[in-house]
């Protein structure tokens, strides 16, 4: 989708991307804050609104990842990677931020249909406002810069960087949401798995191209841009990747279920 070209004044992209990281990370907290505050904890409105801001803050940070990885290089984007998954893992409250775990529990018929759409509902809302958010932090609320205007420009004449045949694109994000479902629900420590994390995608952007491993976040960077259709669209960036999920969950599932014991006979 990008092209790393020379850093533009380190420092200044540097300050540019903290402001911008500390914004939506304030902005975000504040709304919890209140939710906090005025809302039961135990209601569904809260359960939603505190969705809506964990996922508000995921798909908005995505956005910046891609100046860091421009300008500063690829080892500050893994950095970058690794530090917002810890500061997700301190402040999201229990927020799925993606639709993978309510698929996965809707499936599995561990939350009401109702719930489920609700949930989809609040993490469509955040990923819907959230460029609108990073343009607004980008040309307005701070002083313009280079690095700013330029990825704006970069994001509206988006493009798929699809650099092998778009099936193993598809089976890249099967084997790996599975992979990622499997080694995070096996993790006792949010600092392993924000290390997972960040080398998984730092990896993908250097050697597989446009991945996104959460269809959430590949329809809030990808959907619309040119190079896939619809259906392609749908069958990388959704269905192969939940199906990923799923098998994941279904092996665990087998994995759990009490054997049942032979009876003796005489």
């Amino acid at each position: 989708m990008y092209e790393i070209i020379q850093p533009y004044i380190p420092t200044g992209a540097f300050k540019d991307a903290l402001i911008y990281y500390s914004t939506v990370i304030l902005v975000c907290q504040l709304g919890r804050y209140i939710c906090d505050k005025t809302l039961s904890k135990k209601s569904r409105f809260y359960i939603l609104a505190i969705e809506f801001f964990g996922t508000l803050q995921v798909t908005t940070t995505v956005y910046e990842n891609a100046v860091i990885d421009i300008y500063l290089g690829r080892k500050c984007f893994a950095l970058t990677l690794f530090i917002m998954g810890i500061l997700f893992a301190y402040y999201n409250r229990g927020a799925y931020c993606g639709p993978f775990m309510p698929i996965e529990q809707f499936y599995y018929n561990k939350i009401s249909l109702s719930h489920f759409v609700q949930l989809l509902a609040a993490q469509f809302s955040a990923g819907y406002i959230s460029y609108r958010f990073a343009r607004t932090i980008w040309l307005q609320a701070t002083i313009q810069s280079e690095p700013h205007i330029n990825i704006v420009g970069i994001y509206e004449q988006c493009a798929f960087n699809h650099p092998y045949h778009i099936y193993l694109h598809l089976l890249f994000e099967l084997v790996g949401s599975f992979t990622i479902r499997h080694v995070l629900t096996r993790s006792t420590s949010s600092t392993f798995s924000a290390f997972f994390m960040a080398m998984v995608f730092t990896g993908v952007v250097t050697f597989v191209g446009d991945q996104a491993l959460d269809p959430l976040i590949a329809t809030t960077l990808f959907y619309g841009c040119r190079g896939l259709d619809f259906q392609h669209f749908i069958l990388v960036y959704w269905i192969s990747p939940v199906i990923g999920w799923l098998l994941s969950a279904h092996i665990d599932s087998k994995a759990v279920q009490p054997k049942k014991s032979k009876k003796k006979t005489n």
